[in-house]
């Protein structure tokens, strides 16, 4: 399977879990990681649950992904949601370097946020607005398909991405950043 699809698959599998229990979570970070040779190579990959890891601050959501005749996992997928807090925040915008490599990331228009969500079935009602936010699924499934030859990606999530922002990234040596308006909206280590 390519990585598109791959990433179709877990997204669609996100929106099985029980949105209930993480209403007014947030996602602050992803980690991907594959075993590309056999994940590349599968007709098909089956998504199950791994066991959910809670503290007083967030979730820790895994998924893995098999394939037949092969034991251990050939994907694993974990996503951190930072539990909401009493405490209103303000939140701390963190400033963009001036970088020499900037180059286009993607500008998602709203069709093609509410599109994702329809194609995995992403009900968050903050993707349906008139102003969405673009989903943390899309903007991972972006950048691995740029960077196409991907074993591990970590994403973490500065501040949220809306639809109709134009969005560069720019390697700083050590994580691809991502940003729009001159501010950090997350950062990619890609491997």
């Amino acid at each position: 399977m390519n990585i598109y699809d791959r990433m179709m698959a877990i997204g669609t599998k996100m929106t099985e879990m029980d949105a209930s229990t993480y209403q007014g979570a947030f996602i602050g970070k992803i980690s991907y990681m594959a075993e590309k040779e056999q994940a590349g190579q599968a007709d098909s990959i089956r998504y199950e649950f791994g066991a959910v890891k809670e503290n007083a601050f967030m979730y820790i959501l895994p998924i893995l992904g098999y394939v037949d005749g092969v034991e251990t996992p050939v994907e694993k997928f974990t996503v951190t949601l930072v539990k909401p807090s009493d405490k209103e925040k303000e939140l701390k915008r963190v400033e963009a370097a001036s970088y020499d490599n900037a180059e286009e990331f993607h500008t998602f228009s709203k069709e093609e946020v509410y599109s994702f969500s329809k194609e995995t079935g992403d009900q968050n009602k903050i993707h349906l607005t008139d102003h969405p936010v673009v989903q943390g699924m899309l903007l991972l499934r972006t950048a691995a398909v740029k960077s196409e030859d991907v074993s591990r990606i970590d994403v973490k999530f500065v501040e949220p991405s809306y639809a109709e922002e134009e969005l560069k990234w720019a390697f700083d040596g050590r994580d691809h950043v991502l940003f729009a308006d001159g501010y950090v909206k997350a950062t990619f280590r890609i491997k």
